[in-house]
């Protein structure tokens, strides 16, 4: 089982049983919340009962994932969100004793055990108090995520990318599975999404070649403005209305090729879900350095 603990929310309890005919663990509904200020005899009896339900629960099928996304009882939509937020300890019965091992956080948003970190053991019969003590000794007291943080990349030519994440209403995908260096999608619209791009894949750098491959990728344009930027690394910058979604991109240099910061917001999000996605994207690029190698500087492309 695991508990999850944030200082400004509180904790959550959240027992376990296998899927089906796996062993695949999933949350048992409803999970326990105790609210902040909960003292340490309060969790401690949670972890029991959580522990006792994890112990006699009977294996629920692969259709019913029990409490499968427990987390939104937080307020917070997606895990990757709530993984940024919130701290988590995991609690194994074995035998005679308990073993206890707090996580740390994936690149992917998921926990993950430390390396090289023995969990502490302590006998199943502790009174609920001193297991309650012994759990929050693990959490750590400072914040527990960063409303800005900052994030680098080293690119294909060589050069260090860094940029803001953007907030937590975007879901860090990693590369996404394309031609792409990092992807930010929208928890709730992954259509919607925000892309850091090796290279820019036109065949020259002018407002001809731009809108013409942005029409084979998204159809015929509304609207379609293409910008030259002479303030490297900031070279051309595109804005193009589709019929389902708005597009905008900047170009930089990096080093003998280029880097593309594309965002794409679709038509059918809510019109304050646009706003925030738009602003978003904008503080993101008003965020990007882009440092080349020393001995790795041209004049850059040929803008058109």
């Amino acid at each position: 089982m695991n508990v999850y603990y944030n200082s400004n929310f509180g904790c959550l309890v959240c027992p376990e049983t296998r899927m089906g005919n796996t062993p695949m663990r999933v949350v048992i509904d409803p999970v326990t919340v105790l609210g902040s200020g909960f003292t340490a005899a309060a969790l401690g009896e949670a972890l029991l009962n959580a522990l006792e339900r994890s112990r006699t629960a009977p294996p629920v099928p692969r259709v019913d994932l029990g409490a499968g996304r427990f987390w939104q009882v937080t307020g917070i939509k997606g895990f990757a969100a709530f993984s940024r937020k919130f701290q988590c300890v995991r609690i194994d019965a074995r035998g005679p004793v308990l073993e206890i091992v707090k996580l740390i956080r994936d690149t992917d948003g998921g926990y993950i055990e430390p390396v090289n970190q023995p969990p502490l053991k302590v006998p199943t019969g502790i009174p609920a108090a001193q297991l309650g003590e012994t759990v929050l000794s693990l959490f750590s007291s400072g914040p527990e995520s960063s409303a800005n943080e900052t994030l680098s990349f080293e690119t294909v030519h060589g050069s260090v990318v860094t940029y803001r994440r953007p907030s937590d209403a975007f879901q860090d995908c990693g590369d996404g599975h394309t031609d792409a260096y990092q992807v930010f999608a929208l928890e709730d619209a992954p259509g919607s999404h925000i892309a850091f791009l090796i290279d820019s894949g036109y065949h020259d750098l002018s407002k001809t070649a731009v809108l013409e491959r942005w029409q084979e990728q998204y159809g015929t344009l509304s609207m379609f403005r293409f910008q030259r930027r002479r303030k490297l690394p900031l070279i051309a910058s595109m804005q193009g209305r589709a019929a389902e979604a708005e597009i905008i991109s900047h170009i930089y240099q990096d080093g003998d090729g280029t880097l593309e910061v594309l965002a794409l917001i679709e038509h059918a999000l809510p019109s304050e879900a646009q706003e925030t996605a738009q602003s978003e994207y904008q503080a993101v690029i008003r965020s990007i350095t882009v440092k080349e190698p020393q001995n790795n500087r041209s004049e850059g492309p040929v803008v058109k």
